[in-house]
């Protein structure tokens, strides 16, 4: 049974970061299970062994758990991207091989964090507030807009400017993310693989983006 110090009687007191890990921990796993909508902070609580007055001292509501739960990964993955980043493009690399490193990582992560991101669409079809809108920049914009960034200094660096950063970063993320979380439904058993996959985007952005004509 757990207590108000996030330990169960008779084990040892879990430190505060060890307590917050196990309830982002169930917090994926009901919210993947049940949906935004349909999670109880009680069964999540449960399942972190702690009660609810100690989770919602980590976390003040439903809303900063999902997002904490959802988003913290896309943060891990943005801060790792962006140090690989400024190593592939101090090494001197084409902006044709930066745009594959970028489609292949992000494919990467978005394959392997699948249930998240279908978490994270379904919550926002029934509650849009997970995502911050209308209430200045959410997570989600704010992870992109540095994604946004990173692209600007890298193709700068090959002698390229995107026309519009914002909507190239976002439009890549989203074709990547369709192909990755809709896999299945689109492509069936064709036997389309992910290198396939991750080539074929490739080229969507170089041709695109590295590629395109550009007014005078």
């Amino acid at each position: 049974m757990a207590t108000d110090g996030g330990m169960e009687m008779g084990r040892t007191r879990r430190s505060s970061a060890v307590v917050r890990d196990a309830v982002l921990a169930a917090a994926r796993e009901v919210f993947t299970e049940r949906g935004f909508a349909g999670a109880r902070t009680r069964e999540i609580a449960a399942r972190a062994d702690v009660t609810e007055k100690v989770m919602f001292r980590h976390f003040p509501s439903k809303v900063d758990l999902f997002q904490a739960a959802v988003f913290e990964p896309f943060q891990q993955f943005v801060d790792a991207f962006l140090a690989e980043f400024d190593q592939r493009v101090a090494r001197g690399l084409s902006a044709e091989q930066l745009a594959g490193d970028y489609v292949r990582m992000l494919f990467d992560f978005l394959t392997e964090h699948r249930s998240d991101v279908l978490s994270l669409l379904a919550a926002y079809a029934h509650d849009p507030e997970v995502l911050a809108v209308g209430e200045g920049p959410g997570p989600l914009d704010r992870l992109l807009d540095e994604l946004a960034a990173a692209v600007v200094v890298g193709l700068e660096e090959t002698g390229l400017k995107p026309p519009n950063p914002r909507h190239v970063v976002r439009l890549t993320f989203g074709m990547v993310l369709s192909a990755t979380v809709s896999n299945p439904l689109l492509f069936g058993d064709d036997g389309t693989g992910p290198e396939e996959l991750v080539e074929e985007l490739t080229q969507y952005v170089i041709g695109g983006v590295l590629r395109r004509d550009r007014p005078g």
